[in-house]
C-alpha cells in the first residue's frame, strides 16, 4: 500500500492507500495500524476498490494528540476530516475490533458519509478493562509485556482475558507483522489501551446499529459486497505538514520539515546517527527551525524509509549508495544549496555529500566524527561482535537483545567489550531515553547493520582532507568519539572546534540550536 500523510489543523493523519475507483475505508483494531492488514486481503480488494486505511489517533504515524485516542468522537471527526480532504463523499466502512466502535461513532456523527458498515470482528464487551500501562523500566520488561499484548490480540478477544472461552479461531501473522504492529503501538504509550477500553464500554449501546453487518469467514468477499461509495470531482488539496514521503530511485524516503522557507537563510539538512532515525533529531531540528528551514531524513532502511533493495548481505557504501539518494532528495525538495549537520554515521555521510557535491553544500556541522580507519584491530573486532541479530520472532526475544545492547552502549566501549578496559565512566541511560533509542533501533531491524558497517569501514582519514567547505566539528563531552575530534581538526582545511550539549539533556536542543545558528549565520 502507498503510505502518505494528510495535514489537519489537529495534526497529520498517516494512512495507506491501494487500488482505485469506489472507496472503502478500513479501520484497524487496538493494538493495530494501517500497515497490519493482510496483504492478500488488500490485494483482492484493491483489484476492484480504492482502499483507504488510516492510522487512528494514538497509532502508527498519525501525529494528532495521543490524548484523544480513547475519545470516539475525536476519532470519528478526524476520519471525517481526512476523508473530506481525499474527496470522499460517501464510503462503506469495514472495521475490526475497536475500530468497529470508531466506525459506529463515525456513522452516528457523520451519517451522510458512511454508506454501509461491516464489522470484521465484534469489539470486546464486558465489565473488565485493559490492564494499566507499565512505565519504562531498566530491564525493558515493559516492551516484552507490550509485545505479548500485541500477540495476544490475535489469540484472544479481548486480549487481556486469555481464557478458552475467549479464544479466537485465527492463526498468528508472521513475526515481521507482529514486530511492525508492536512498533506502531509502542510509539504511543497506552493509547491502545484507552481506545480498547472506550470501545468495550461503548459497544453494547451500538450493537445492532441500522445498516451494520457482521462479516463471515471470507472478509474479502464481504467487503467487496458492500455498496459503492462516491467521490467529488476535485478533492481539496492537503497542505504539507512536518512529515512527508519523498520518492527516490530505491523507494520512498521519510522526511521531517521544520521552519519557514522565507527566512532568507540556507536550509539545513540533518543526518542521524546509527542505530536510529530522524526522530532522535526532532528536538534539535524544531529548535533550529525557529531561524531557518530544517529537513531531517530517515536513512533508507531506518525509521519509515523503505530499505535498500537487495539482501541484508549486500554491502552499501556511504559515498556510492547513500549520497546519490541525498542528492535525489535535495533535487526533489528544490534545494540548490544547504548546510549539513551530521552526527556519528550522519557526520560521515555529511562529509561524503560535501566531497561528491560541493556546490550543494554551504557549511558542515559534524557532531562526533567516526574516525576508525587508523584502528584496524578495533574495526575487525567490531565487524565480528558489534551487530546484534535483530531478526523478529513471534516471542519477541529480539527485543531483549536490542535492549541489552543499547543499554551496554552507555556502560562499555564498544558495548560488547565487557572488560575493565572497556568501562565507560558515565551514567547509565535513563529508562525513558533508552526506550526511545531501542524503538529507533528496532525500526531498522533486521538490516540495521548495513548502514552501520558502512560507517565503521569509512576511510575517514582519506576523506576529510577532501572537504572544501567550512566545518564546525566537535562532540559532547561524554561521547566515545570525542578523542577523535583533534585528529579531525588536523585533517580538515577550514575547521572550528565546538562542544555540543548531549542530546536528551534538558535544554540541550535549544543550546545546540543557538550554537549552530551562530556558526552557520557567519558563513557567507
Amino acid at each position: 500500500m502507498r503510505p502518505g500523510y494528510l495535514a489537519l489543523p489537529s495534526g497529520q493523519v498517516h494512512l495507506r492507500q491501494a487500488g482505485a475507483g469506489s472507496p472503502v475505508l478500513l479501520l484497524h483494531d487496538a493494538p493495530g495500524c494501517a500497515g497490519g492488514w493482510d496483504p492478500e486481503l488488500i490485494e483482492t480488494i484493491a483489484g476492484r476498490r480504492w482502499v483507504i486505511a488510516p492510522d487512528l489517533i494514538g497509532f502508527g504515524g498519525t501525529t494528532v494528540d495521543d490524548g484523544a485516542a480513547g475519545d470516539l468522537d475525536a476519532q470519528a471527526d478526524m476520519l471525517a476530516a481526512a476523508l473530506t480532504l481525499l474527496g470522499v463523499r460517501r464510503t462503506p466502512v469495514a472495521a475490526e475490533g475497536a475500530g468497529a466502535a470508531v466506525a459506529a461513532r463515525l456513522a452516528a456523527r457523520h451519517p451522510g458519509l458512511v454508506h454501509g458498515f461491516l464489522v470484521l470482528h465484534v469489539p470486546y464487551g464486558g465489565a473488565e478493562r485493559p490492564p494499566a500501562p507499565s512505565a519504562p523500566d531498566g530491564s525493558g520488561g515493559h516492551l516484552l509485556r507490550l509485545y505479548d499484548e500485541v500477540r495476544d490480540s490475535f489469540v484472544f478477544s479481548p486480549w487481556w482475558r486469555p481464557s478458552a472461552r475467549n479464544r479466537r479461531s485465527r492463526g498468528l501473522p508472521s513475526a515481521e507483522v507482529l514486530h511492525a504492529l508492536f512498533l506502531e503501538t509502542a510509539d504511543h504509550g497506552d493509547a491502545h489501551r484507552r481506545l480498547a477500553s472506550s470501545a468495550a464500554e461503548a459497544w453494547p449501546g451500538v450493537a445492532g446499529l441500522s445498516g451494520m453487518a457482521v462479516a463471515g469467514d471470507d472478509w474479502a468477499a464481504d467487503i467487496l459486497a458492500l455498496p459503492e461509495g462516491d467521490v467529488v470531482a476535485e478533492p481539496a488539496k492537503s497542505e504539507s505538514g512536518e512529515r512527508d514521503y519523498v520518492e527516490v530511485s530505491t523507494g520512498v524516503v521519510h522526511v521531517r520539515r521544520f521552519g519557514a522557507q522565507s527566512s532568507g537563510r540556507r536550509p539545513v539538512l540533518m543526518l542521524h546517527a546509527n542505530p536510529g532515525s530522524g526522530s532522535g533529531l526532532e528536538p534539535l531540528a524544531r529548535a533550529l527551525g525557529e531561524t531557518r528551514t530544517v529537513l531531517v531524513w530517515d536513512t533508507p532502511g531506518h525509521g519509515r524509509s523503505t530499505p535498500l533493495p537487495g539482501t541484508a548481505a549486500d554491502a552499501p557504501t556511504l559515498a556510492g549508495t547513500y549520497v546519490p539518494l541525498l542528492v535525489e532528495l535535495l533535487d526533489a525538495q528544490g534545494i540548490e544549496t544547504c548546510d549539513v549537520y551530521g552526527t556519528h554515521t550522519g557526520a560521515a555521510m555529511a562529509v561524503e555529500l560535501a566531497v561528491a557535491a560541493p556546490d550543494r553544500v554551504g557549511a558542515l556541522v559534524l557532531d562526533g566524527v567516526p574516525l576508525f580507519d587508523d584502528q584496524p584491530e578495533l574495526v575487525a573486532s567490531v565487524m565480528e561482535n558489534y551487530f546484534v541479530d535483530l531478526t523478529p520472532d513471534t516471542h519477541g526475544s529480539h527485543l531483549r537483545r536490542a535492549w541489552g545492547a543499547s543499554a551496554d552502549m552507555a556502560l562499555w566501549w564498544p558495548w560488547f567489550n565487557h572488560t575493565p578496559e572497556g568501562v565507560r565512566d558515565v551514567d547509565a541511560y535513563r529508562p525513558e531515553f533508552l526506550h526511545r533509542v531501542v524503538l529507533d533501533m528496532l525500526r531498522s531491524a533486521p538490516h540495521y547493520h548495513r548502514y552501520y558497517r558502512a560507517a565503521w569501514q569509512w576511510p575517514c582519514t582519506e576523506r576529510l582532507p577532501l572537504v572544501k567547505r567550512p566545518v564546525l566539528v566537535g562532540s559532547t563531552l561524554t561521547d566515545p568519539l570525542a578523542p577523535m575530534t583533534p585528529v579531525a581538526l588536523r585533517l580538515l582545511r577550514d575547521a572550528t572546534e565546538a562542544t555540543f550539549a548531549p542530546l536528551g539533556a534538558p535544554g540541550s536542543p535549544e543550546a545546540n540550536a543557538v550554537l549552530l545558528a551562530r556558526y552557520l549565520d557567519g558563513i557567507a
